[in-house]
């Protein structure tokens, strides 16, 4: 394997392509001598031996210049290297916490303590407490570390050991297996895309583009743990559903990944695969909702229209988009197989109450399956009723909008919600076509046309250009003569200065405790503490950075009121170890579906990221208020 030193040499043969440099250069450039750099040629070169997409050729007085041979190939080799030349160093805690998992959970033995110490260069008390980080870690997978006097091992299912390694992202760490190979290699994944994207074809198998980008990484995990030895046992699996199609798929699919990477792959490993297929949902349609499913979805809309006074009984498409989104979820839930969703943040702070009731949703799903639903697969339902939320209001709209766009809909979906929070009050609906199926009807029927793409739409002067994530610039020009927000002032009346205190330090449930009892004694209100610890119960109320919004369960009286607690030390919030300065407690008031918008506005004060210090500066009431209505102004002026 080729050092630090001798990647960059190789990197800027790379990044000067078809230009000759010399030993001289590379002396001068790298501060070391030229017979330095003609052994580190030396390596180079019989590296590039076992490389067929490029080599390096050599010209008297001229240097040396890397000639491509194959592009595609060429290019995964560069990915490779940089890879390599951008290892995090040991020096750094959390980096070494997961060379320790890897190493640990590589090995088929226990590890000396000592070997331990001498490979990451620590003492023992510092190994010691990098172990208790790992032990942490473990739990949350159901994996446990083993210790003897002077040896370590991790003990649990080769599954729960899979889980850990995709939860952590270790097999995308930028550090080497005890082979000398980097744990995530481009060509390998090029070569598992190659196969999956043929049998895919082969059998008419629809994906998108992040799952099917998903489904790569996790099979260069199963393919790692097999050439490792790492075999899936015998009873690990314990698989109700006829798998179909996903079996014949999976199978194919280790055909050609036992001959391409020379392993033995067992049945439990093909229907391990088969399972994960299934839980993406993929090539489902609407007949392949069960009668179980459907009466699950429709029993959670009545609850959700008992408890939040949102009516979504009626909405048929929604039940179909949360029974075909449930059948895959179900799966993924049962087999552990959730779901990581980068935009969790994103979605928890910009539509916190089709968040909530995403929460609320969870929860009966929890009590149907016995397993909780992650923080991602929530924010995965509450696009759904967010989008849902907004249709609602929508209905005394007039102004139509077509999105002409070939984004495929998991993409849409998110413009969709970000147009319709816009424009909420002004328009019926925001549709979206593809360029090919565009008619002339469609001209009489929509008042507004935009796209995605500078494409004939564009050109031609029909629809006006939008970003697929649109920013203020997109939100001025489409919003014209349209004011999407009412005054300020009607929100800022829900904060009181009685339900407002301030503290040095605090617990959590002092704090909830606190603010409970002050809005109990103001409003004159019965078991709101317990709702508020209920709601608790099911999910964090950590919304955006260092500020929660602890809110009942269930209404417990008509008023609409924010208690507010200030700290001027940051509280733990939540098992995920989030830290909050601001609490406020929300309670919308029952039946009272209007009072639900606050979200809205929350999330606009969630927006505001240097709220929490300025106020930390100064936590009077009056310079509170003067924050929040910053926040709002600065939220309706430059909504994105």
């Amino acid at each position: 394997m080729l050092n630090q030193r001798q990647i960059e040499i190789l990197l800027e043969f790379c990044n000067h392509s078809d230009e000759f440099l010399t030993a001289s250069y590379f002396a001068d450039k790298l501060g070391v001598s030229l017979r330095t750099i003609q052994g580190d040629m030396k390596v180079i070169r019989k590296e590039l031996e076992d490389e067929t997409c490029a080599n390096l050729i050599s010209k008297a007085s001229k240097g040396s210049c890397i000639q491509v041979e194959d592009h595609d190939e060429f290019s995964a080799f560069v990915n490779s290297l940089y890879q390599q030349y951008t290892t995090v160093s040991l020096n750094y805690p959390t980096s070494r916490v997961s060379q320790i998992l890897l190493l640990l959970l590589s090995r088929h033995r226990a590890v000396s303590v000592s070997r331990m110490e001498d490979k990451f260069y620590v003492s023992r008390s510092t190994l010691l407490n990098d172990l208790k980080k790992v032990e942490e870690i473990l739990e949350q997978f159901s994996l446990e570390l083993l210790r003897s006097s002077n040896k370590v091992m991790i003990d649990g299912t080769e599954i729960n050991k899979r889980r850990c390694l995709a939860d952590q992202d270790l097999y995308l760490a930028h550090v080497k297996n005890e082979q000398g190979m980097l744990y995530i290699d481009e060509r390998q994944l090029a070569k598992i895309k190659n196969i999956l994207t043929e049998i895919f074809v082969e059998h008419k198998y629809h994906i998108m583009d992040t799952d099917f980008s998903n489904t790569i990484l996790f099979l260069n995990i199963m393919i790692c743990r097999m050439e490792d030895g790492f075999y899936i046992q015998p009873g690990e699996l314990d698989i109700t559903e006829e798998l179909g199609e996903e079996y014949e798929i999976s199978k194919d699919v280790f055909e050609k990944i036992g001959r391409r990477f020379f392993i033995k792959v067992s049945d439990e490993e093909v229907r391990y695969f088969a399972v994960y297929l299934r839980g993406q949902g993929n090539n489902r349609d609407s007949d392949t909702i069960t009668p179980e499913m459907d009466e699950f979805i429709s029993g959670a809309l009545e609850a959700i229209k008992s408890n939040f006074g949102v009516d979504f009984t009626n909405n048929i498409n929604l039940r179909i988009t949360l029974a075909l989104h449930c059948m895959s979820l179900s799966i993924r839930i049962k087999y552990d197989m959730q779901m990581k969703n980068d935009m969790l943040e994103y979605i928890r702070e910009t539509f916190p109450l089709g968040y909530d009731i995403s929460v609320y949703f969870a929860s009966l799903l929890y009590q149907k399956y016995g397993k909780k639903v992650s923080e991602d697969e929530m924010a995965l339902l509450a696009v759904h009723f967010y989008s849902s939320l907004l249709e609602i209001n929508n209905r005394s709209g007039k102004t139509k909008i077509l999105v002409i766009s070939s984004m495929k809909k998991s993409m849409t979906l998110l413009l969709k919600q970000t147009l319709l929070r816009w424009f909420s009050e002004y328009i019926s609906a925001v549709d979206f076509v593809n360029p090919m199926d565009v008619t002339e009807e469609m001209l009489d029927e929509y008042g507004v046309f935009l796209t995605t793409e500078k494409e004939e739409f564009f050109e031609k002067g029909l629809a006006m250009y939008i970003d697929t994530f649109p920013n203020q610039h997109d939100y001025m020009n489409i919003k014209l003569n349209i004011d999407g927000f009412k005054d300020m002032e009607d929100v800022v009346a829900m904060f009181y200065p009685e339900l407002f205190c301030v503290a040095d330090s605090s617990s959590k449930s002092e704090v909830i405790k606190t603010l409970c009892s002050l809005a109990a004694e103001h409003f004159q209100t019965e078991d709101l503490l317990t709702q508020v610890l209920q709601r608790e119960e099911i999910g964090s109320t950590f919304f955006s950075k260092n500020i929660a919004v602890p809110h009942p369960m269930y209404a417990a009286s008509s008023d609409t009121f924010v208690a507010v607690y200030v700290s001027k030390k940051p509280i733990l919030w939540d098992s995920e170890k989030n830290e909050v300065n601001l609490i406020m407690l929300m309670h919308v008031g029952k039946n009272n579906n209007q009072a639900f918008q606050l979200w809205n506005y929350f999330s606009k004060i969630f927006a505001d990221k240097s709220l929490v210090d300025k106020l930390i500066e100064n936590p009077s009431y009056e310079h509170f208020i003067s924050l929040v209505k910053e926040a709002l102004e600065m939220g309706i002026n430059n909504d994105i």
